[in-house]
């Protein structure tokens, strides 16, 4: 599914792309929510409660949704279109709405392709008119004897798996206990950055941050309040790019800090 923006802006819903007219100078790639989160808000003009846009979003595709998450990539998408001129591609209404811009012009160019988020649905549907159609009793008796069967299946398998992990739990308990990984703070002029090494000098420091700016400004990602990042890269010499290089974009959450992160990972950086 591809649309127009405002007569100069493509948007590919099934690539998560946003591209002009430039050789691919200013394209920027979606990540899957924020994709997802866009996509929804342009298929269903007018007002939503933000409780629908979750459950689309996050619930229907077994994902965990919240207020806090919600946030971040609306301020993602935001940031995001700013950079092509446009502001505010959400708009937020008090009772906990929300709805895409309704001054923008959003034009269908191609509507060939279902979007992913939406083949869910579609399954759903169909799967619903045909057991309505099967409705026959003597095959309603049978589905439930083949359903008690599975269900004895299952509780045999969960019992196995159970007996495993607890023979692994205490496999492990005879042993030394792990230490966890320990993060370095590094002070950076606009982000909040993490390391997994320690940085032993000055030296390191700034490589260490010129590499990390370096990467995020490749992958078109700003700094911006409550969010911290997770960053590493493999080859310290540089003498063949970065190596195996790893960023993880994170956003803050009072229960657990590195609950909702979108990560990249490379396993050559040039």
């Amino acid at each position: 599914m591809k649309y127009k923006i405002n007569a100069f802006l493509y948007y590919d819903a099934t690539e998560g792309s946003l591209k002009l007219d430039d050789n691919g100078t200013s394209d920027t790639t979606l990540s899957i929510t924020a994709n997802a989160l866009l996509y929804v808000l342009i298929q269903n003009p007018g007002v939503m409660t933000r409780d629908s846009v979750m459950k689309q979003v996050w619930d229907d595709n077994g994902l965990v949704s919240s207020n806090s998450n919600l946030n971040q990539y609306i301020s993602l998408l935001r940031k995001t279109f700013r950079n092509y001129g446009i502001e505010n591609i959400i708009v937020t209404i008090p009772k906990g709405r929300l709805e895409i811009n309704p001054t923008l012009t959003i034009e269908v160019i191609d509507n060939n392709i279902l979007h992913p988020v939406l083949q869910q649905q579609l399954i759903h549907d169909e799967l619903a008119d045909k057991q309505q159609e099967t409705s026959d009793k003597a095959k309603q008796e049978k589905s439930t004897e083949i359903s008690v069967d599975k269900n004895w299946g299952y509780a045999g398998l969960f019992i196995f798996i159970f007996a495993c992990v607890m023979f692994f739990i205490s496999h492990l308990s005879e042993s030394a206990s792990p230490q966890g990984i320990k993060l370095t703070a590094v002070d950076h002029d606009r982000c909040e950055l993490l390391s997994i090494e320690k940085m032993i000098n000055t030296a390191v420091k700034e490589g260490f941050i010129k590499s990390f700016d370096a990467v995020r400004t490749r992958l078109s990602i700003n700094c911006g309040e409550d969010e911290r990042f997770l960053f590493y890269y493999g080859d310290k010499l540089q003498t063949n790019g970065l190596g195996r290089t790893f960023l993880a974009h994170c956003a803050k959450h009072e229960d657990n800090p590195f609950s909702y992160c979108e990560n990249y990972f490379y396993y050559a950086w040039k």
